[in-house]
């Protein structure tokens, strides 16, 4: 099957080439510990998703990408931004939960380069659409918009304090010189459910 799509992961390697060092800029770079091994492309699959295959290797990953995706370049370019994201901080093949501060920044990187790329008119029906379809989603972004809004450089500096963002906890706030309304990091450190 990997011969099959192999020009739709080239296309996906470009944009991950493209879109590396701004992703980066956002939220800093990834975990020593994370090695990215590629993307597979797959007809069986309906959602982008990180594959763990090396348990002595537990942040070695590959992105696997539903080739309906291919259909939408707004979707294209989401999910693999949300992907990249994600690969900054990998939950490995032994942490299985996330909070909605990591879900959140995943689908702030995403609406960032959806504006860059497609303009604003695009992001409000993207946001329309999540909110109606994954609101979980939504909700996670919204409070990650307002961290960011709050400082720019909140993600960066509470990775700074802790790599992998979904193991941040409270007192990694005031360590990391984040301020932010107790209410809001409250909902931020919360497991994510979708």
């Amino acid at each position: 099957m990997a011969d099959t799509y192999s020009t739709e992961v080239n296309k996906l390697e470009k944009l991950r080439a493209a879109w590396l060092p701004a992703v980066e800029f956002l939220f800093g770079e990834a975990v020593a510990e994370a090695k990215f091994d590629g993307f597979e492309v797959r007809d069986d699959i309906t959602k982008p998703s990180m594959i763990f295959a090396y348990v002595d290797e537990p942040y070695r990953y590959t992105i696997q990408m539903p080739v309906r995706v291919f259909t939408n370049d707004v979707m294209l370019l989401a999910d693999v931004i949300q992907e990249m994201v994600r690969g900054l901080f990998p939950i490995g093949t032994q942490d299985t939960k996330t909070s909605a501060l990591c879900e959140g920044a995943a689908v702030f990187g995403a609406i960032t380069a959806i504006k860059q790329v497609f303009g604003e008119e695009t992001v409000d029906s993207y946001l329309n659409a999540l909110k109606e379809q994954a609101f979980p989603f939504y909700d996670a972004f919204s409070y990650v918009a307002v961290l960011l809004a709050e400082d720019p450089q909140a993600i960066k500096k509470l990775r700074g304090v802790q790599p992998f963002l979904y193991k941040i906890e409270r007192a990694d706030f005031e360590t990391a010189d984040v301020e932010i309304d107790r209410k809001i990091k409250d909902i931020l450190l919360l497991s994510f459910r979708a």
